[in-house]
């Protein structure tokens, strides 16, 4: 028996690997399959799922879109705007530096509170406690939150914000 060249063993062994990576468990057929081909017509390929090909033909779904960082500025001023506009600040102690209540809110799609309001930064001086709580009242007057409809595809971008409220920028 002669030894193989390189390059034949090389494409043998190239067509082992496709064949097997098609599904096939040999390459050349055996010489009865050979004659049951010749006398037969071949079998139909296999039928494709439905939902397989529903899947392949369907174009990949578009990255949610966001807003620019005008809009999101915009949102923002808007945000505030209506917020304070709800807010009736507590007074303040004339020797005191005014007391600015950060809040954590989160929303559903429609502006309403998907939880309670989180005060992030509550007041240590006793005094600022009706400020703070002035706060809290403005966020659930203004409970739902009437988001404008151009804000509200974009939904993920403002589904949890936190407000600050300085009385300085609300008595403006």
């Amino acid at each position: 028996m002669t030894k193989p060249s390189t390059p034949v063993l090389i494409l043998t062994l190239a067509a082992a690997l496709g064949a097997e990576a098609a599904g096939c468990d040999r390459i050349w057929p055996s010489s009865s399959e050979t004659a049951s081909k010749e006398t037969s017509k071949p079998a139909p390929s296999p039928p494709v799922p439905a939902a397989t090909a529903s899947i392949a033909a369907s174009p990949a779904p578009e990255p949610p879109k966001r807003m620019t960082p005008n809009e999101l500025a915009d949102f923002d001023a808007w945000m505030i705007k209506t917020y304070l506009a709800c807010w009736k600040p507590a007074a303040q102690p004339a020797d005191s530096d005014p007391y600015v209540a950060q809040v954590r809110l989160a929303f559903r799609p429609d502006g309403s509170l998907a939880k309670p309001p989180k005060l992030v930064n509550p007041p240590s001086d006793p005094a600022m406690r009706p400020q703070a709580k002035s706060v809290m009242q403005a966020v659930q007057t203004c409970n739902p939150l009437p988001v404008p409809a151009q804000y509200r595809p974009f939904y993920e971008q403002w589904r949890t914000k936190t407000i600050h409220f300085n009385p300085q920028v609300a008595v403006r």
